[in-house]
């Protein structure tokens, strides 16, 4: 965490700020579907698996992003 707020502080990074805002809105509206009482078991868990894919991968690029602002590979 204290990587990504050292990060977000410069104005260079902005575009990393919106791409994780959008990031987070994918993840809102996938758990908004999953929590819906009407959505069928099978959409639940493919909505589950999608977002839990997204999340991971987001977290490996954002580490990977954060590390080279850092000034290398930790």
């Amino acid at each position: 965490m204290q990587l990504y707020q050292n990060a977000t502080t410069a104005p260079d990074n902005q575009e990393l700020i919106d791409e994780t805002a959008d990031v987070l809105e994918l993840l809102a509206i996938t758990l908004a579907v999953i929590a819906q009482p009407g959505t069928p078991t099978a959409l639940s868990q493919t909505m589950a698996i999608l977002g839990y894919n997204c999340a991971i991968n987001w977290a490996a690029i954002l580490h990977a992003d954060l590390n080279v602002v850092e000034g290398g590979v930790q």
